[in-house]
């Protein structure tokens, strides 16, 4: 696969660029740094052989400045001489800084002002300096104490501009290496960096297009590497949430699809004719309401799941009593119990109390112990208790039926799950129970989930947070 031809070249200018930059700038730093050792080296030397020139001048006798020019005969020659020696011009100044040997000629300057171009005085009295000088570009100035006045040597720094030149050359030269090494380089990296991106892209379009659960190779740097690891935990989501979707509707369409066909069946039979007697009709009749009934019953069941998935559900925050939560239950099952001939055990349920509402939980533990009657056999026990497991409230639903084994035990909270394929919703409901207790007790901030029971079965736990010691009194839970 190949880097997209924008990145990498974004990358290769960026790098370029980068390394052209600092190429320059170390040229630049290092000139700098020679430059101010040679510029301390010279001013160094210089001041020392102006000065001693200065000393040879007033062992030599009096330097008259107060006359123009202050030397003559031989002592101007040499002094022209040492001048030409230090590759330097030499100049004799009064107290005031006017030139008094030689005298200026045309053009040149007839003053110095040596407090200005120089520094303060070192212990010897010597003065020294660096400016530019329009005519001699930088120049180093050195103002050595002589008869009253100064001996002031100008040297021009002129190794600085071939030294600059050929900096400069090199500096070029080394930033047009650099460039190229580093689009090369760039070129590189920008594909080391995008090929996991580009494959990220790829992928997410794949998805767009309906290829669900698409994953990428986790590769590249840290970054990336999180990137990949956060797009396939997505993608698998999303291709679960895709496949529970199907699944649902699927589900759906089955469980529609009966009730409908029987209703269509009968009716199409009671137009035809076909119920020639009134108990045919009557007959017919009563199989369309119930199938009525439990298409009532499935679109209502979907519509409260839809309602929970969408949050439109307003759960209470208080604390519940439980002894009235035990009395609607035993009030509500008991003759379902005895007519099933299941034996119901109901604790009295006193204690601690959970904290959330006594509607829904009324609901989740009604729903619970329906599930267990319909799966006890008859003979058999069912119960229900409740407890404290660590900060957790909990209510527990016990039955001796066949039990739930624990490869299904997540799954039958999911919707339309059964257990047993030979229960339809004629005879075992549409297996939507459990996911509507589970989506309420999550709503509660809770939770639900299956253990084996000690009555040989299953055994339903809700947790539910504990009532706060402080709240108000505990809501009751409504009657039957």
């Amino acid at each position: 696969m190949e880097a997209h031809p924008g990145i990498t070249r974004r990358v290769r200018i960026t790098v370029a660029a980068v390394a052209a930059v600092s190429v320059v700038l170390t040229v630049a730093v290092l000139y700098a740094v020679w430059l101010g050792s040679a510029i301390t080296l010279r001013t160094a030397e210089l001041s020392r052989q102006v000065y001693a020139i200065a000393q040879g001048m007033a062992t030599a006798g009096d330097v008259d400045l107060d006359t123009a020019p202050a030397l003559t005969g031989l002592r101007a020659q040499l002094f022209e001489v040492e001048g030409r020696l230090l590759d330097a011009r030499l100049v004799l100044v009064d107290r005031a800084g006017a030139v008094v040997h030689p005298i200026p000629g045309e053009g040149a300057a007839a003053t110095y002002d040596v407090a200005r171009l120089t520094g303060e005085p070192d212990a010897r009295g010597v003065r020294t300096g660096v400016k530019r000088v329009s005519s001699a570009g930088q120049v180093i100035i050195v103002a050595a104490p002589v008869g009253g006045g100064h001996l002031v040597a100008m040297q021009p720094l002129r190794e600085a501009v071939p030294v600059l030149r050929t900096g400069a050359i090199i500096g070029v030269v080394a930033a047009l290496l650099a460039i190229a090494g580093a689009w090369l380089t760039g070129g590189v990296a920008a594909r080391r960096v995008t090929a996991p991106l580009l494959r990220l892209r790829d992928a997410a379009e794949a998805i767009g297009q309906g290829s669900w659960g698409r994953q990428v190779a986790v590769e590249g740097d840290a970054e990336v590497r999180a990137l990949a690891r956060s797009f396939n935990a997505m993608s698998a989501r999303v291709h679960a949430a895709y496949s529970a979707q199907k699944e649902f509707v699927g589900n759906v369409s089955h469980e529609l699809r009966t009730p409908i066909t029987s209703i269509q069946g009968y009716a199409g039979a009671l137009l035809d004719g076909m119920a020639d007697t009134d108990e045919k009709r009557e007959r017919f009749a009563r199989i369309i309401r119930d199938e009525a009934g439990r298409l009532m019953e499935l679109t209502s069941t979907l519509l409260a799941l839809a309602d929970l998935d969408s949050g439109r559900v307003a759960v209470a925050r208080a604390p519940i009593d439980t002894t009235g939560l035990a009395e609607v239950l035993r009030a509500r099952h008991e003759s379902s119990a005895l007519a099933l001939g299941v034996d119901l055990h109901v604790d009295d349920l006193a204690g601690s109390a959970p904290y959330g509402d006594a509607d829904r939980l009324l609901q989740v533990a009604s729903a619970l112990v329906s599930n267990a009657l319909a799966y006890t056999p008859a003979g058999g026990e069912v119960r229900v208790s409740s407890g404290v497991r660590g900060d957790r409230w909990t209510l527990m639903v016990d039955d001796s039926g066949p039990g739930i084994p624990g490869s299904e035990r997540e799954r039958v909270f999911d919707r339309f799950a059964r257990l047993d394929p030979s229960r339809t919703s004629a005879t075992g409901g549409f297996g939507l129970g459990l996911a509507i207790c589970k989506r309420l007790a999550e709503a509660m901030d809770g939770s639900i989930s299956v253990e084996d029971s000690p009555l040989g079965g299953a055994r339903l736990v809700v947790t539910l947070p504990p009532a706060d010691a402080a709240g108000a009194a505990p809501k009751p839970v409504v009657g039957p």
